[in-house]
């Protein structure tokens, strides 16, 4: 007697092997049996003709750190297929904190995850905030890095300083400890003070630590702009002299004039992987990114902390020094006022009802409005926010992404921020993957283009069990009518629901039936090791 049963349908396994018919069985969280199931007993049977059982989608770049908290349970990930999601990303997470220092880091995270009412956060190590995020029980799985902002804080605050030796001990057994409780690897964020504070040798100090564990060096890079190249190589000899295997966040080219810098990152990285070095990669299949508006910004700006921040900016003089930043050019920082324009840097979330009209216009066009300077305009909403704002940056190329996804190290991460006007790849990156690069392009194999959101990000991680269609592995498990496989979500009405993805399991239990979430929290914390 199974839980339920899956008939006729065509079974994509996760392992990039080609595609065949078979009945599937779930019992007790698990995928029981596959093949002929037409004399079985189950309490529910699903007809499968002419659609496609998947693995369910792994996302390998989400931001849902604090979300999960919400009265309601996000939806956006599981009504895409994503049945496991990978947080504390690019050095932001949430713990290890003290109370003492939650205060800086909701100010650090604020719009990246979201405000955080004052009282609501209670953990203060890694291992409490992995019950926490357990005690509130989970629409989907998932995995949690280990951030490089926390640690570095708790060894020696915002300091914009390079560590000494016993600060880096310091962080150093802080990671220890989170690796212990079950940190899926460790992230940092190179844009994004205190971690953009680091040299290059902090980094491989720390990541001797995580390369007794066994996980990934997961890292958004120091420029992903004019100085690339320079970029992937620091992160490249940090995996190679620590020996970890490295994974780049959101691997992109900012800017037109920056292009052409790609094609000799994936070069360097063939050359790598020739080497024996493990390189692997996410990306989101859309032309534009989406960030904490802050990182506009000098990184100096964060030295004192977010409270100081918000403070100076406020201040003439402070805000003639940063002016005078923009007038420095891409060989000596990420200058978004020339590497894109302000017209194409989109204010996507505010907290304050009275600036809601910003939601959608671009940084110029509400300067342009308001009668300012881009750059006034900038300082002075993200004072008046208390830096809780969101951006959209157009920044890419089509040939660019596809040479980005279409690379065999490639998975997909959504990268997707919850509030205000989001960007559209919050609830429609994996079919948008699906459709363009599986069905219209043709850039990948059906077989190829799920292995990357499935059997391939499972194996980067660590996960047992998880990632492909075999017996008794957990059922987190995805239906697709390809035919009607569509994101319906835009930049201009992003929050769409995408079509085609029919049922989703998390554990065996299905959260998406017939095209409609459910209320049910089947999610585990999945620990390293």
């Amino acid at each position: 007697m199974f839980d339920h049963v899956i008939k006729g349908v065509t079974i994509i396994d996760g392992t990039g092997a080609p595609a065949y018919l078979a009945d599937v069985g779930v019992s007790d969280g698990r995928i029981a049996a596959i093949g002929d199931l037409s004399a079985a007993e189950s309490a529910s049977v699903i007809d499968g003709t002419g659609k496609t059982l998947c693995p369910g989608f792994i996302d390998m770049h989400s931001h849902t750190d604090l979300e999960f908290f919400k009265d309601k349970a996000p939806d956006a990930k599981v009504r895409q297929g994503v049945t496991t999601e990978l947080l504390g990303q690019d050095g932001l997470g949430t713990a290890p904190i003290s109370a003492a220092d939650r205060p800086l880091m909701a100010g650090l995270v604020a719009g990246l995850l979201g405000k955080w009412p004052e009282g609501q956060w209670q953990w203060e190590s890694f291992a409490e905030y992995l019950a926490a995020l357990k005690g509130r029980g989970l629409p989907n799985n998932v995995a949690v890095l280990a951030s490089h902002g926390p640690l570095r804080i708790a060894a020696m605050g915002m300091a914009d300083k390079l560590a000494g030796r016993e600060e880096i001990r310091k962080t150093q057994r802080e990671l220890e400890v989170c690796l212990e409780d079950g940190a899926a690897g460790f992230s940092t964020g190179l844009i994004y003070p205190p971690c953009s504070y680091c040299d290059t040798e902090e980094l491989i100090e720390l990541n001797r630590v995580m390369a007794s564990h066994g996980g990934p060096f997961v890292v958004h890079q120091r420029d992903e702009g004019f100085g690339l190249t320079h970029s992937f190589a620091e992160v490249s000899h940090i995996a190679k002299s620590a020996g970890v295997p490295l994974h780049v966040s959101h691997l992109q080219a900012y800017g037109q004039r920056n292009w052409p810098l790609m094609e000799s990152v994936l070069t360097e990285a063939d050359r790598l992987l020739a080497e024996g070095v493990t390189v692997t990669w996410d990306r989101y299949p859309y032309l534009a990114g989406s960030t904490v508006l802050t990182a506009v910004l000098p990184a100096w700006t964060l030295s004192q902390g977010t409270a100081a921040l918000i403070k100076n900016l406020k201040d003439p003089a402070y805000r003639n020094l940063v002016k005078a930043e923009y007038s420095k050019g891409l060989d000596v920082w990420h200058n978004r006022s020339i590497s894109v324009g302000w017209g194409k840097v989109v204010v996507s979330a505010v907290t304050l009802t009275h600036n809601k009209w910003m939601e959608g216009k671009s940084c110029q066009e509400i300067a342009d409005t308001l009668g300012l300077d881009p750059v006034d305009f900038i300082m002075d909403i993200l004072a008046e926010e208390s830096l809780a704002v969101t951006m959209i940056s157009h920044y890419g190329s089509e040939e660019v992404l596809a040479r980005v996804l279409g690379h065999p190290q490639a998975t997909v991460g959504s990268d997707g921020i919850f509030g205000g006007r989001p960007h559209p790849r919050l609830y429609g990156t994996f079919p948008r993957f699906l459709r363009r690069f599986a069905m219209d392009n043709g850039t990948l194999t059906p077989e190829s283009a799920v292995r990357k959101i499935t059997g391939f990000p499972a194996e980067i991680l660590g996960l047992k069990k998880r990632g492909l269609i075999r017996q008794g592995y957990h059922a987190d498990l995805v239906l697709l009518n390809w035919s009607t496989l569509k994101d319906n979500a835009t930049y201009e009405e992003p929050h769409q629901y995408s079509s085609g993805v029919e049922y989703v399991f998390v554990n065996g239990v299905p959260v998406v039936n017939a095209g409609v979430a459910g209320s049910e929290l089947p999610g585990q914390v999945l620990k390293r090791g």
